[in-house]
């Protein structure tokens, strides 16, 4: 009976022990702190004008590039630039050995002098003397023959009478006839100086004077190769040759490049197409002027794709005049293309993102998504919200569905938040693009 009765009060014992320690732990609970506030940085949702960024990466070209090659071969005399020269259309670049040249053009003058002459000749036609001359030949030439018609009918009656032998009168015979033929021909030079030169004649004439022309004025091409100018007005981007070195029409001597113009060639798939359009803006980044940004515009495009690689191309001229965009840099090029005016805009750092399973109302498959949220900050707590985005540029990212304008949303401290965390705003920011 005893030990029942100890037993009982063991068990109401323990109880009343375990009683004590549920209401102490109950409230040691009541008395721990709650969840401190985040400090957090917060910034305004607010409208402004955002545009698409399309980025692509070339190299600068200058406007124009030429390559000067000599026209003959030659020793090179002297070199009149130096690599980094600046040149204008027509400045001397080098001299060539040009004595040979010089000989073929003083010849070529004096053969068009010698044709000159007698054109000259042939228009002022036959002097008296000349005809006055021929007559006297003719009259010579006409007593020669009745001369020799004398002694031919002389020495016929002597053969005939035996005195002399058959050669005496054949000689007699050839005497006359050539006696005939000198006259003809006197006669006839006369009449040609009476007559003047025929049409056929003076035709060409003509052409040999022509022909003579033509051949001084291709010395003198040959003569001015001697001397290489420049085509372009630019700078020397290099220089090949030195004097006394053989110049070959299949060396080239100097290349001049126009830099006050450059252009970068960009390439790009169909899909942008619709953006690329002739004047539009565009803005360049290089390494060697990392603060600073250069304005181009595009100037031209291809109306067909390259079939090898399927993608378009276009070519974008910016000004260069203090020459600091080089041939051959490599170049960042940024165009802002399909603006939204009035967009709602937050800083990129207020955006977050998760993945998540979900059904594709499209094609009802299930797959993993992005999904965009970031923290709008409300009555000092800190609200998850889901957000679709537009265009981003810059610092800030268009935001389409999800946010009001002048809403806050944090920018700092928000990898720490969880939905309805309270908050502690400690500084504000404005959205600058």
């Amino acid at each position: 009976m005893d030990r029942k009765i100890s037993r009982g009060a063991a068990t109401l014992l323990l109880l009343c022990l375990l009683m004590l320690l549920c209401i102490s732990c109950k409230d040691q609970q009541s008395e721990r702190p709650s969840k401190e506030a985040t400090r957090v940085v917060i910034a305004s949702v607010r409208p402004g004008d955002i545009s698409k960024e399309i980025k692509f990466t070339g190299s600068i070209e200058a406007s124009t590039e030429v390559t000067v090659f000599p026209k003959i071969t030659a020793t090179i005399e002297s070199m009149k630039v130096e690599m980094g020269d600046p040149v204008e259309q027509g400045d001397l670049i080098a001299l060539l050995e040009s004595d040979e040249l010089r000989a073929q053009v003083a010849q070529a003058e004096a053969a068009l002098e010698v044709m000159r002459a007698k054109w000259a000749q042939m228009e002022v036609g036959t002097r008296s003397e000349e005809i006055a001359q021929a007559q006297d030949i003719v009259g010579k030439a006409r007593a020669r023959l009745k001369d020799a018609e004398n002694n031919l009918e002389r020495m016929k009656s002597l053969f005939r009478q035996g005195t002399i032998p058959k050669t005496t009168l054949e000689s007699a015979e050839l005497a006359h006839t050539v006696a005939k033929a000198d006259l003809n021909s006197a006669q006839e030079q006369l009449d040609m100086l009476m007559e003047g030169a025929t049409q056929e004649d003076r035709q060409a004439l003509q052409a040999q004077v022509r022909q003579a022309e033509a051949a001084l004025d291709l010395a003198r091409i040959r003569l001015s190769y001697a001397r290489i100018v420049s085509p372009i007005d630019g700078t020397i981007s290099q220089r090949f040759f030195d004097p006394g070195n053989l110049a070959v029409p299949t060396q080239p001597l100097v290349n001049i490049v126009q830099m006050d113009v450059v252009k970068v060639i960009v390439y790009f798939p169909e899909s942008q197409v619709r953006f690329m359009v002739p004047g539009t803006e565009a803005k360049l980044t290089i390494a060697a002027y990392p603060d600073q940004v250069f304005r181009g515009t595009i100037d031209k495009v291809s109306p067909t794709l390259d079939p090898a690689t399927r993608m378009f191309s276009a070519e974008i001229k910016v000004l260069n005049e203090k020459h600091r965009l080089r041939p051959g840099m490599f170049t960042t090029v940024v165009l802002s293309v399909d603006p939204h005016p009035n967009a709602l805009l937050v800083p990129k750092e207020a955006v977050l993102y998760t993945e998540e399973y979900q059904e594709n109302p499209e094609s009802s498959q299930w797959g993993v998504c992005q999904v965009n949220y970031l923290f709008v900050v409300k009555d000092g707590k800190a609200h998850r919200r889901r957000v679709s985005l537009g265009h981003p540029s810059g610092r800030v990212v268009e935001v389409c569905q999800g946010v009001q304008e002048g809403e806050s949303v944090v920018v700092r401290g928000l990898h720490q938040l969880n939905d309805g965390d309270r908050v502690t705003v400690v500084q504000g920011e404005e959205i600058r693009n």
